[in-house]
C-alpha cells in the first residue's frame, strides 16, 4: 500500500542557515558538543562543536584524534594546530587565566579538552563568533566558524574591545558553482570538424 497522506511524504522543512549565510560577526551563539557514536561512519569526526545562532541556524567545527602523520602535517604540527584551537575555546569559556590540565597523548588532549568544554557550556554561556567561507585561497561553499584563532569570545567582551576582525585570509563570500554551458553556446562553438561521419 502506498499512502501519500502519510507524513513521510510531506515536504521537508527548509533549513535555517547560520547567520543567514552572512559572513562576519555572529552574536549570541550557543555551542554544543556531539561525540562520535558507535553507529556513525568510520570517517566521522570524533567530536563536533555545533554553533547555533539566535534563529536556530547552525554550523560546526569537527575534531579528529591525531593518530598519524598526513601528507600535509606531521603529528606534532597537527597537535599544535588542534591545541591552539582547543585552548582558545577553553579560554573563551573559563577565562584566559584558566590552567588546562597537562596531558600525555593527542587522544588524551582532545578527550580532556572536550570534557572541559562540555562542562563549561552547561551554564548556557553565549558567544560572539566570527564566521567565514574558509580562506581567500580555499573558499568553501558553506559558512563555518573561522578555522584559526581568534574566532570566538564570550558575549561579555564589549564590541569595541573585540579581537574578532575580518582579516586578509577570510573568504567573506560563498563559493558559487560555475553556470552550466547552455545548448546555444555549445552549438555555436562546434565546427564542421566535429562531424561524426
Amino acid at each position: 500500500m502506498i499512502n501519500l497522506n502519510d507524513s513521510s511524504y510531506d515536504a521537508g522543512t527548509s533549513a535555517v542557515i547560520f547567520n543567514g549565510g552572512k559572513a562576519g560577526i555572529v552574536n549570541n551563539v550557543t555551542i554544543s558538543i556531539e561525540k562520535k557514536k558507535a553507529d556513525d561512519k568510520e570517517q566521522a569526526p570524533d567530536y563536533k562543536l555545533v554553533f547555533t545562532d539566535a534563529n536556530g541556524g547552525s554550523c560546526n567545527t569537527s575534531f579528529w584524534y591525531v593518530t598519524a602523520d598526513t601528507q600535509y602535517a606531521n603529528m606534532k604540527e597537527q597537535t599544535l594546530k588542534q591545541g591552539k584551537i582547543l585552548k582558545h575555546i577553553i579560554h573563551a569559556i573559563y577565562g584566559s587565566e584558566f590552567q588546562i590540565p597537562v596531558v600525555k597523548t593527542p587522544k588524551e588532549l582532545l578527550d580532556t579538552c572536550m570534557k572541559l568544554i562540555r562542562d563549561g557550556l552547561a551554564s548556557g554561556l553565549k558567544f560572539r563568533v566570527f564566521a567565514n567561507y574558509g580562506t581567500a585561497q580555499y573558499t568553501k561553499k558553506y559558512i563555518q566558524p573561522r578555522s584559526w584563532v581568534p574566532f570566538m569570545e564570550p558575549m561579555t567582551v564589549l564590541e569595541e574591545e573585540s579581537r574578532l576582525k575580518q582579516g586578509d585570509l577570510d573568504a567573506m563570500v560563498r563559493l558559487e558553482e560555475d553556470s552550466p554551458v547552455s545548448v546555444s553556446e555549445k552549438s555555436s562553438s562546434s565546427t564542421d570538424d566535429d562531424d561524426w561521419d
